[in-house]
């Protein structure tokens, strides 16, 4: 079963902003949330400096913080499986000034070349 283009590109927008952000402070809380304060938390319950309650909030975070992560990186070879098959189509019949919105020019093109082979 496969997914709809559109959503795949929607999807990858959001999750680009979360997981790739263009700034070094974002990619530093970034990596703080992902790394950083989970070995600290760990820690500080190991020596039994921190309670359970925030060990808990802080695993559930890192969990979503990873979970989005991995979904981004999938999403990525999803977006670049539409480009490609773009290309192989000949090309987007669209355009954007916009790299940022570019998944859904490829998305638009998938959904071309599917509907021209039903």
């Amino acid at each position: 079963m496969q997914q709809n283009p559109f959503k795949i590109a929607e999807r990858y927008i959001q999750l680009r902003k979360k997981c790739a952000p263009l700034s070094r402070g974002d990619q530093m809380i970034r990596i703080n949330e992902m790394i950083i304060t989970p070995l600290i938390t760990i820690f500080l319950f190991m020596i039994r400096a921190s309670d359970m309650l925030s060990l808990v909030s802080v695993i559930m975070n890192t969990y979503t913080s990873w979970k989005d992560w991995i979904e981004y990186n999938n999403l990525r070879f999803a977006v670049q499986k539409m480009y490609l098959r773009t290309m192989e189509t000949g090309g987007p019949k669209i355009v954007t000034n916009d790299t940022t919105y570019m998944p859904y020019v490829f998305a638009d093109a998938v959904m071309r070349a599917q509907h021209r082979q039903a």
